[in-house]
């Protein structure tokens, strides 16, 4: 009689982490709720960091595109743009040699990549040292108050190096993080939106409108067909939280006004038009809708909405920090790479959860949404730093 041999293997469970015992059964990490949180709010400068991301760039060694964008975060809030601590992680960077790839030769794609030149490398280097100067004397009634600057010796890229800081320079439940070339344009709720997943604890992720996603309801819609769609319509939030003033927000709103269009007719009038092709939109007709069958909200105010989005933009959004840490950031999941843009890697991942999970309970993974205060206006705008010049060059 043959005799067969078989062999079992196993890891010990003490060696594996709760997240690698339910790896193969669960995709994805849940973070566990915290006990002690109570059930109001504090202050936003006690549970939100401001991660600012900068890396080589042709306007070196002047801080002019900095400054242009830490003025919007006025439109933030007082207690956001005064009181919140903030990071500046300025990336490394690699001198050309003879090493140096003809995928590199191109200057500005080059830049793009942390590899620069001589001259660049050292206005670079004068660039951290203004840096670090304006943040160390700024006043209190300066927005560069209470501004840490974080350099990293070598090239870590957009991805790795927003999680150095998420990692050495935070300690706050929840981040906002913004590229040094993103802008407000206008009024953003802030506060509202960080007291909305305060209390909606499944909203890991919130994305300030831009103009390239302000349709992004529609966009899905014409892309994954009906079926997709009523799914997507049965995971939109419109939580108490986001009621907030109807003459600042909303379709009554005076959002246009307050809008930051640099005084020039012709791009009010495209905002003018980009405004009617909202009112012509999916996303404005289901609002309409909803706002038709729920009259409870209360006079002046305007329901802001969140919207699911299956695609992480690296543009302005709060995120939750232990999810970014312990989720996005997860050694074993390598959803992120080094040199790399988190939305370029992570936007197919929540693709494929969707696909094995189905819409609802795929989403729900990674909690992501896309703020919209249905007034037809996005919140932030792109000044491109790549191309950002000074009026002196």
């Amino acid at each position: 009689q043959p005799i067969i041999f078989v062999k079992f293997y196993f890891l010990p469970e003490e060696n594996l982490s709760e997240t690698e015992q339910l790896e193969d059964s669960i995709f994805g990490y849940t973070p566990s709720e915290e006990l002690d949180r109570p059930e109001e709010m504090p202050p936003i400068e006690n549970i939100l960091t401001v991660i600012v991301t900068t890396s080589p760039i042709k306007s070196n060694p002047s801080t002019e595109l900095l400054e242009r964008v830490f003025d919007t975060f006025r439109r933030g809030g007082h207690s956001f743009a005064y009181k919140c601590r903030k990071v500046i992680v300025c990336d490394g960077c690699r001198q050309r040699d003879e090493k140096t790839t003809k995928k590199h030769t191109n200057f500005k794609q080059a830049m793009r990549n942390g590899i620069v030149n001589d001259d660049q490398f050292e206005n670079y280097t004068q660039f951290k040292h203004n840096l670090t100067k304006l943040c160390e004397s700024a006043p209190e009634d300066s927005v560069f108050w209470n501004t840490r600057v974080e350099e990293l010796d070598t090239r870590h890229g957009y991805g790795f190096a927003l999680r150095h800081a998420l990692r050495e320079c935070v300690s706050t439940p929840y981040v906002i993080v913004i590229q040094h070339d993103r802008t407000f344009m206008r009024p953003t709720p802030i506060e509202a939106t960080l007291r909305a997943m305060w209390h909606n604890r499944q909203v890991k992720y919130v994305g300030m409108s831009m103009r390239s996603n302000l349709l992004y309801r529609d966009h899905f819609g014409s892309k994954y067909g009906r079926s997709y769609m009523e799914a997507m319509k049965t995971c939109i939030m419109r939580p108490p939280e986001l009621q907030v003033d109807g003459t600042v927000y909303g379709p009554e709103g005076a959002t246009l006004d307050n809008m930051d269009y640099g005084g020039q007719p012709r791009l009010r009038q495209n905002l003018e038009a980009l405004v009617e092709t909202y009112r012509a939109s999916m996303c404005h007709a289901d609002h309409q809708k909803w706002l038709a069958s729920n009259p409870t909200i209360p006079s002046g105010k305007a329901q802001l909405s969140l919207t699911p989005t299956f695609f992480w933009y690296d543009n302005v959004h709060i995120c939750e920090t232990a999810h970014y840490r312990d989720f996005v950031f997860h050694p074993p999941y390598k959803m992120v790479v080094r040199g790399g843009f988190v939305e370029d890697k992570l936007s197919p991942v929540i693709k494929k959860a969707v696909e094995r999970m189905g819409l609802v309970q795929g989403h729900a993974r990674f909690g992501c949404y896309l703020l919209d205060d249905h007034s037809g206006m996005f919140f932030t705008g792109h000044l491109d730093g790549g191309s950002y010049l000074t009026k002196d060059k």
